[in-house]
């Protein structure tokens, strides 16, 4: 049918702004969606961000001949047309991600691993090639379609020179609004399920929209002024696809190397990851409006932007703790932040109150910016205006912009997963030194001469000796000024893509390091709330004999574990598999529980696990990062202690960390509610100081065991004494909490889910903690009912704080002091 108006060129930006729109919702969902399907991995995170980024790139290459093909198939003259079916085959590859729900949790059997040479179970290459066929399906090819897009629409409005800037700008407006909309609107109140849903809704009704309607200009007519192409400057393609290329590689190193230099410094949130996106999508936008709208830009003044962009990047790191100490002297008094240096103990160490950062979504969004919008802003005006130099001579953008793309994944992957695999010292002194060796090849190419092979060259070999000669050992000068990681020494360094772990010997104790952060130790306070998170449960029952642990940190709880003669079998499964290979250096604290027969060492996600094995448990332990670090919040979820408690045995517990000290009161509340109301049977018990432990059961928890088993077994007793645990009445006495208190006080409330991610938007508040509601009253009435032989004297300790304080010298002074002292 002849069409006798054309789409207006405004409807094009405003729907490829809408595409932008969905693509980045996409994107945000899958990172949630494979989470929960194949577990917080490495592989994982990769497989989603390779597949989406290579996908696009894939389809903007083959663009021209697709949508040849694509209209010789359909017979849609009409290329908007032909856009609008591109978008609806986007919209349904992408609901195969659904399809995949499907897949039965032991497709794979109940026991996917197989032992390497170092001890570990690792998951069967047959699971992991499972994994990645179905990450393929269902990312690169809706991606494929994604990356067709752009090329296609520039071709049919060619005759624009500055057309492709445009589309660009408009694109990434959404993109950057999507990345938002997605982290503050949509995750946090329909969860990421039902967003994936809307975001295929949009795409399927823009497509639809463009293929009913969609009208292409004959002649382009809709045009501004037009270029004619260029006979002369031989060489000059081959230029701009070098400096698209470049751009690509340069802007996907510098994001792989912001997730990781910011998250060295703080991992509290799971908004990171999309504040960082944000910020270098926002960038791209504002670059390619500057490029669309000044029409004398030439490339040598976008080369200073990006030497001056790099020069402040450099500048900003060098200066980013006090950036934070900066930040958090604007949001507390002097009085809050004093108070918290006492809490935290820290009098010997103020600067280590960053580890209070951020104290909002906003400061968060601001901190990242600093890093991450400069740098961005200048290297991104590079592809823009390479496009439009290309569509001035009516060059198609599929090869220009496809290349450009995998040079990003090739950079981003370079710098999120091989480079850090050496140590992330490593990999933020390479990112620097690729940076100074991207620019100046930028610097040596000229539109007006053809490149010659020897700067390129040049360029490979200077970053080959660079990668060899850069160092790789541990780095004191990126540690937090003042730090234990700054001042004491350091040993046992390993790395994955992950993270890299290494030894700090504090004069308190070894303490295990991911990246910048304190994540387990062998001081005192850890051993005693860390040990007593496996006796408690474990004495408890009559004849516990296998034990889930997950996380097994400096291997604290592991030994308590070991200690109980009647536990025969111990699977420990921690995701990141340094861990595991680094128990020997803490040999004189966890009592070589590593070379213990009835351990088996599992390297996978805990859920993941949970969702894979067929096996029941007398005790699960849960002993992960504090809470609000990124994606931990899947450890505290209304999900995971539902597949908790299908593994328990009927007599079986859990036992749950709950720091109270590193959360605010609103996330205290939420992580307690939900395992309260997952748990039939629950209790809080104090495990040193304010890192408090809950324990969930299907049945009653009869203390009377471990009055009856305390003094049973000789290790466990030994191990009791070590922690100044005297006896039963010393035990018993750091229970905080008990099953009616706590549904009186939580059983109503708000659960956490791993569909709204609720943990990711709470900060701690130095000027707000959270903290405990102690009733003596009803936890009394409730130990009477158990009819225990040291009743009497609980009684005493319940009535008289001193006393309470006398048998636990370590219970949290401030919760007793907001009690009531019943007598």
């Amino acid at each position: 049918m002849k069409r006798s108006s054309t789409t207006p060129v405004r409807w094009i930006y405003a729907i490829y702004c809408l595409s932008g729109f969905v693509s980045l919702g996409y994107q945000v969902s899958w990172y949630r969606i494979y989470v929960d399907q194949f577990g917080c991995s490495s592989l994982t995170f990769i497989l989603v961000l390779s597949n989406f980024i290579v996908g696009l790139g894939a389809g903007a290459l083959v663009s021209r001949r697709v949508v040849a093909w694509l209209q010789r198939l359909t017979g849609l003259g009409d290329k908007l047309r032909a856009y609008g079916l591109i978008e609806l085959l986007v919209t349904v590859s992408v609901l195969l991600t659904l399809l995949t729900r499907l897949v039965p949790a032991d497709a794979w059997g109940v026991f996917p691993y197989r032992i390497q040479s170092d001890g570990i179970y690792q998951a069967t290459l047959a699971y992991q090639i499972s994994k990645t066929a179905i990450a393929t399906l269902t990312v690169f090819l809706p991606c494929f379609f994604m990356g067709i897009t752009y090329p296609l629409l520039c071709a049919v409005f060619q005759r624009d020179a500055r057309f492709p800037a445009a589309l660009y700008a408009w694109n990434t407006l959404g993109a950057c609004s999507g990345v938002l909309a997605c982290q503050i609107l949509l995750l946090p109140t329909i969860g990421h399920t039902s967003t994936f849903l809307v975001m295929a809704a949009i795409n399927g009704a823009l497509g639809l929209a463009m293929l009913l309607k969609g009208a292409a200009p004959s002649t382009g007519a809709e045009s501004s002024p037009k270029t004619p192409p260029d006979p002369g400057r031989p060489g000059l393609f081959g230029v701009l696809t070098a400096v698209a290329i470049l751009s690509g590689l340069l802007t996907g190193a510098l994001e792989g190397d912001m997730f990781k230099r910011i998250g060295f410094i703080s991992t509290k949130s799971t908004a990171l990851m999309s504040f960082i996106s944000f910020w270098v999508i926002l960038a791209i936008f504002v670059g390619s409006t500057l490029v669309r709208n000044l029409a004398w830009l030439r490339l040598t003044h976008i080369k200073i932007a990006c030497v001056a962009a790099a020069a402040g990047y450099w500048i900003a790191w060098e200066n980013a703790y006090p950036i934070i100490g900066w930040m958090l002297r604007r949001t507390y008094d002097a009085e809050t932040i004093h108070a918290a240096i006492i809490r935290y103990g820290l009098q010997d160490n103020p600067a280590g109150l960053p580890m209070a950062f951020p104290a909002s979504l906003t400061q968060l969004l601001a901190y990242t910016g600093i890093f991450v919008f400069p740098v961005f802003l200048a290297l991104s005006m590079l592809l823009p205006y390479v496009c439009n130099r290309l569509q001035a001579y009516r060059r198609h953008l599929g090869m220009a912009y496809g290349l450009n793309t995998l040079a990003f994944c090739i950079g981003l992957v370079g710098f999120t997963y091989l480079a850090p695999r050496v140590s992330i010292f490593y990999s933020l002194k390479l990112m620097m030194v690729l940076l100074v060796i991207g620019l100046l090849l930028l610097a040596l190419i000229r539109e007006s001469r053809r490149l010659s092979v020897w700067a390129p060259s040049a360029a490979v070999v200077a970053f080959a000796a660079a990668a060899v000669f850069t160092p790789s050992e541990y780095d004191p000068g990126f540690a937090q000024p003042r730090s234990p990681a700054a001042r004491y020494p350091v040993r046992a360094m390993k790395s994955n893509m992950m993270h890299t772990t290494y030894i700090v010997s504090e004069p308190i104790g070894e303490c295990l390091y991911f990246d910048g952060h304190a994540m387990s130790a062998t001081n005192f306070a850890s051993q005693h709330y860390m040990r007593l998170m496996a006796h408690f449960p474990l004495l408890a029952q009559p004849y516990p004999r296998r034990v889930l642990l997950i996380g097994f940190g400096v291997g604290n709880t592991a030994a308590a574990i070991a200690a109980h003669d009647t536990v025969k079998e111990i699977d420990v499964v921690d995701l990141n598999r340094t861990v595991l290979q680094t128990a020997p250096e803490f040999e004189r604290t966890n009592d070589r529980a590593y070379l213990d027969p009835r351990m088996r060492f599992i390297n996978d996600d805990g859920r993941n696990f949970l969702n894979l094995t067929d096996r029941r448990y007398d005790l699960i332990t849960s002993e992960p990062p504090p809470p609000l670090m990124v994606g931990v919040y899947r450890l505290y979820s209304k999900e995971y202690y539902e597949k908790v408690l299908e593994h328990l045995t009927p007599r079986g517990m859990m036992t749950q960390w709950l720091p109270i000290y590193q959360v605010p009161p609103r996330a205290c509340e939420l992580i307690v509610a939900t395992f309260v109301q997952t748990f039939p049977h629950s209790l809080l018990f104090v495990g040193a100081g304010e890192e408090l432990i809950l324990v969930g059961s299907r049945s009653p928890i009869d203390l009377q065991q471990i009055e009856n088993r305390f003094s049973l077994q000789p290790r466990v007793l030994r191990d009791m004494e070590r922690l100044l645990v005297s006896g039963p009445i010393a035990l018993l006495a750091r229970i905080l909490m008990v099953e009616q208190d706590l549904r009186l006080e939580y059983g109503a409330l708000p659960v956490i889910s791993d569909e709204r991610n609720d943990l990711a938007y709470m900060f701690e508040n130095l000027s707000n903690p959270a903290s405990i509601t102690y009733r003596p009253r009803l936890l009394f009435a409730h130990f009477a009912s158990h009819r225990l032989s040291s009743q009497e004297t609980l009684r005493q300790l319940f009535t008289d704080h001193q006393a309470r304080l006398r048998f636990v010298p370590d219970f949290p002074y401030h919760i007793l002091r907001n009690a009531p002292n019943v007598r």
